[in-house]
């Protein structure tokens, strides 16, 4: 099993180069380059909420990001952790938006929620020690 254990700080810069280094980690364990753009599309989402929501406007503060990979027969399963002292936040239990509504009628918000759950084969939440612990999990195939 690889991993990869990041900080990340809250300017785009740190959140550019996280992504960049979990889209090079799933690469170097094998990801066809397709999957590896889908989860750090997926990555993205997820840090930059925490980046930009999990704290007031101003605080300078630093969340980890955990990506773990184990070849399997069936292929690469990914594990991405992400983990903060924000707010508490549970994004499992947001109501998934509704696409159906025109704009003008749609909550803003959800969109991202829904990308994630399309994207990945499960996600998780807990708080625990006064921290948001979040992760997703996907198994991917293997480049060719």
């Amino acid at each position: 099993m690889a991993a990869l254990r990041l900080l990340c700080g809250r300017d785009a810069a740190e959140v550019t180069q996280a992504l960049d280094a979990i889209e090079a980690h799933l690469l170097d364990a094998g990801a066809a380059a397709p999957e590896a753009m889908q989860l750090r599309l997926v990555a993205e989402e997820i840090v930059t909420n925490i980046a930009r929501c999990a704290w007031p406007e101003g605080e300078v503060r630093q969340f980890a990001v955990e990506l773990a990979t184990e070849a399997r027969p069936d292929g690469l399963h990914v594990r991405m952790t992400t983990v903060d002292d924000g707010m508490p936040f549970d994004p499992t239990t947001q109501p998934p938006p509704d696409i159906d509504a025109g704009l003008d009628e749609r909550e803003v918000g959800g969109l991202g929620m829904l990308l994630v759950r399309e994207m990945t084969d499960g996600q998780h939440y807990a708080r625990e020690g006064g921290q948001n612990r979040f992760s997703v999990e996907r198994l991917l195939p293997r480049a060719a």
